[in-house]
Formats: C-alpha cells, structure tokens, sequence
C-alpha cells in the first residue's frame, strides 16, 4: 500500500512538472497578444489618419465648388446626369437632348420659320401647364388616350402598319406617342376650365362691334354681266374687230340666244360652262369692261376693246351697296369677340404662370453673353471708323491748305502732281473697297436665302379665306400687296348671292370674312403682320 502512496505522489510531482510546462506556455501566449494589441492600436491610428486627410480633401473641393458656384453660377447647374441642359422648369430639366429631338421631328419648312429658342419657349410653356393641370387635379385616363388615338388613326386614314412606319420615320415609340397624347389631352383640359369656361360675349357687346366696325359688313355696289371675248393672240386686230362685230350683229337679233353664242364664239374658256357670266365689284376686272358693265342698263349689249381683245358685253343685274342686318351677322360676331377673348385670357394664363415659375433658359443665357461680348466689339469698330473719318477729314483740309498757300505758278504745278496721285490713290482704294463690300453681300444672299413674309406665312400652313365683296377682306389683302399672290387664299363669295358661300369653306365652318386658319386654329377678323408674326413665328 505504500508503494502505492509513493507512486501516486511521484505521479503528482509528474503532474506539477506538466501543468509548469502549460504555464509557461501561457507566459508565451500572453507576451503575443500584447504585441497584437499594439498592432490594433497602430492600425486605429492610421485608419483616423487616413479618414482626417479624406476629409479634408473632400472640405477643400466642396469650398472650390461652392466658390465656382459663386462667381460661375451656371456652370454646374447647366450640367446633370441626363446630359447638358436646355432649360429647368421649377426645378425640372429639359435636356438638350430631347430640345434636339423634338426639334427635328418639325417638319423641315417649320425649321425655316421657328427657331430653336421659340421652340424651346414652347416646351416650357407646355411644361409649366401640365404641372398646373395636375395641382388643378385634372387627369386623363388611359381610355381616353386609346380612344384620340384610335381618332388620329382614322383621321388619317393610318392602319396599325401605317403608323408603325409613321412612328419609325419621327424616331418615336408608341409609349412616347401615347405620352405626347396624354399631355395634349391634359393641356387641352386646363385650357378649357381656365380660359374658355370664362369666355362670355353679350349680345349688346356684339352690337356694339357692329355699329363700330360698319365697313366691315357692307356688301360693295355689285354688277352681274356676261360676255364673249374675240382675243388676239390668234388673229390680227382687223380680224378681231370684224368677228366681233359680226357676232354682235347676232346676239342683237335674237338676245335669247346669247348663251349659245358663248358656246360657239368665246374665247374664255373659263367662263364658257357658265354662259360667260361674271358677278363682281368696283375695282376687279380691266377698266374699260368694268365701266361698260356698271354704266349700261341692265338688258343692255355692247362692244369694247380691252387688252385681251374685243368684248360683247351683257348686263344681267345690279345690286347696290347695302349693309348687312345685324341679326345675319350676330352669330359670326359673337364668335370673333368669342376669339378675341380667348386669345388675351389665354396671354394672362400664360404670362402669371411664368412670373410664378421658377425658369432658367440656358439658351438665353448664352444669346444674352453672346451679345454682351458682340456689343463692345462693334462699339469699338464704330469708333474706329468715326475715328478714321476724323482723319480722312484732316486730311483733306491739309491737303486744301497747301493748294491754297502757293501763290507761283511752279509751286502750283508741283502741288497740283501729288494731289492727282492722291485722287488716283484714292479712287484705287474706294472701288476696291466697293468690290469687296459687292462681293461680299453676294456671298451674304446666296448662303442665306430669305422667304417673304407671305412665303413665310403659306410655308407655315396659314390659309385665309375670305369673300370677294367683302371689305374686310380687301383691307385684309392690301397688308400685303403685291404679295397677295403668294397667300394661300380661298375665295369663299358665290357670284350674285353674298349670303351664300362655297363648298369648300363650308366645310372648314367659315363663319366671318376674312378668317385665317393657323395650325387648325380659326382666327377671324382683319390680322396685323404683326398678329401673324406671333402666331407663326414669321418675321414681318
């Protein structure tokens, strides 16, 4: 047993000695983490380090940028993350992208007429409404999308096909399509609550413009007369003269025929499927056929030479200038007034909605630096040439001066050399001055060919329609002149009846004289250039 005893001490000696080794194992092991604590620490400190020096970088740029945007405001907001900006409208971009894309689905004569600037107006205009239509809470349903769609298809007379290549060619999608219509439909919706709901023209409003505007609604003093024309492009005068007399023989005899006399004799085919008959003015056919028609009695036939050779001249009718009652005209007045009114309520709408807005016009930005820079520099060419004036002054007086002085007659002849070589000198420089101004406006026409206004106006879609007796509409015409030749014109007037109208302005619902229909817009009434000028960006 007490061997036992011994051995179990030994084993517990055996024991202590393994459980020193474990120790001084831990000895070891607390010495390595000290030295990771440290690391930790060093580590700790560079990482603050690091983090104080970033930002420090980032404090010093965002003072460089706060100081560029000082001095250089719209250096940065012109720029976002959809690319370079045209405009912001409170606070939303239109990109120059989409002004780009939009611009160049017009059609190419619109590109002619509107500029990239009025353009962009527009887009901001049509911005600013929209945003007003949705704090109004108007809204439009997908239903009714389709349904101005499936309009516009059949109005067109556009299949599903039709309007796939449609789409392809203006680089549109049909989500865009749809989106366009949306925005037209709200637009259109904010319009009529705000503008057209608070149109209201009286009955005692449209008699006044009545009694102030009398010439407006008299029919002119009109003749009804028929003819038949011996021309001379394809006979001699004699010949002429002898025909005609020769028919008028004919229809004396038997007046009942003169109808079929036109048929055989006429030589104005234009007017041979209506008996050569002609209902006008004062003021629209050649002197001597106007004043034989108005001066004859009604019945009676005679023969005058014109210009286009010998007419056989018949007076049908007379009718004297009248003006038209009230109660004919009432309804087209009202409409005018109704127009009138809706055009300046629709100004005010627009311009409290641009006061109102928040609007940066990037492009105007630039025109308006552009400018200032150009100003200075033609100022300083002005003085250059007043100064050069100056001296081309002094120095003719100079030159007077020394003629002037000599008395003899070498000095004279000595004076008199130099003064011819400065004549010749200068008429050099002048015509070579002149040729290359010459040349120059030539270069100057040639790279910017230039529409009239009436060419302007025909390009951009406008149509005026109007009635031949109708005063209105000659004030209408005189505008332009000459020019008048490159309107597009409808005549609305029916030979012999004022109250009635051609077809084709039926169906355009023409109810006054002159009316101009403008981008499917019906403005009646006597337009200013001016007037037209705003409505189609022509310029005057």
């Amino acid at each position: 047993m007490a061997k036992k005893k011994r051995k179990g001490l030994k084993i517990r000696t055996n024991n202590k000695t393994s459980n020193n080794n474990k120790l001084k194992g831990f000895k070891v092991y607390k010495a390595n983490a000290s030295h990771k604590k440290k690391q930790v620490r060093a580590r700790r400190a560079k990482n603050i380090q690091t983090f104080l020096v970033v930002l420090i970088i980032i404090l010093a740029v965002a003072a460089v940028f706060s100081a560029a945007k000082t001095f250089f405001p719209d250096l940065f907001g012109k720029i976002s993350l959809g690319g370079e900006l045209a405009a912001r409208v409170n606070g939303k971009p239109i990109t120059m992208q989409q002004l780009n894309t939009e611009y160049e689905r017009l059609p190419l004569q619109y590109k002619y007429i509107i500029t990239k600037e009025a353009f962009l107006t527009q887009l901001i205009d049509e911005s600013l409404m929209i945003e007003q239509a949705l704090r109004q809470g108007l809204s439009v349903t997908e239903q009714e999308v389709d349904e101005s769609l499936e309009t516009f298809m059949q109005s067109n007379n556009l299949t599903k096909e039709g309007l796939d290549e449609l789409l392809k060619q203006k680089e549109l999608s049909l989500p865009d399509l749809r989106s366009l219509i949306k925005n037209q439909l709200l637009i259109d919706r904010l319009i009529k609550q705000v503008v057209k709901s608070k149109v209201n023209v009286t009955t005692a409003q449209a008699l006044q413009y009545y009694n102030d505007n009398p010439d407006t609604f008299k029919v002119p003093e009109l003749v009804t007369a028929r003819h038949i024309l011996i021309g001379i492009d394809n006979r001699t005068e004699q010949q002429a003269e002898e025909r005609a007399n020769m028919v008028l023989d004919l229809v004396k005899n038997v007046t009942g025929r003169f109808c079929s006399y036109v048929w055989l004799y006429t030589d104005d085919s234009e007017s041979a499927e209506k008996c050569g008959e002609y209902t006008f003015p004062r003021g629209q056919m050649v002197e001597e056929f106007e004043n034989t028609a108005f001066e004859q009695d009604v019945g009676e036939i005679s023969l005058v030479k014109t210009s286009f050779g010998y007419h056989i001249i018949q007076t049908i009718n007379k009718t004297p200038e009248q003006l038209i009652p009230f109660k004919d005209m009432q309804e087209q007045i009202i409409v005018i007034l109704e127009t009138q009114q809706e055009k300046m309520l629709y100004s005010d709408f627009i311009v409290g909605l641009r006061e109102e807005a928040d609007i940066v016009n990037y492009l105007e930005k630039e025109k308006e630096a552009v400018e200032e820079v150009i100003l200075p520099e033609e100022e300083a060419v002005e003085e250059d040439i007043e100064e050069e004036a100056v001296e081309e002054e002094v120095a003719e007086e100079e030159i007077e001066i020394v003629i002037e002085e000599p008395e003899e007659v070498e000095e004279v002849e000595v004076v008199e050399e130099p003064e011819e070589v400065i004549e010749e000198i200068a008429e050099e420089e002048v015509e070579e001055v002149v040729e290359e101004v010459v040349e120059e406006e030539i270069e100057v026409v040639e790279e910017m060919p230039v529409l009239s206004f009436a060419e302007c106006l025909t390009s951009q879609g406008a149509v005026l329609y109007g009635a031949y007796w109708d005063s209105s509409t000659k004030k209408q015409k005189a505008y332009f002149g000459a020019e008048i030749v490159n309107i597009n014109y409808i005549e609305c007037g029916v030979e012999g009846d004022y109250r009635a109208q051609q077809e084709v302005c039926e169906e355009e619902g023409i109810l006054a004289y002159p009316t101009w229909i403008i981008d499917d817009e019906k403005h009646m009434g006597i337009m200013t250039p001016k007037q037209l000028a705003a409505l189609t960006g022509c310029e005057v």
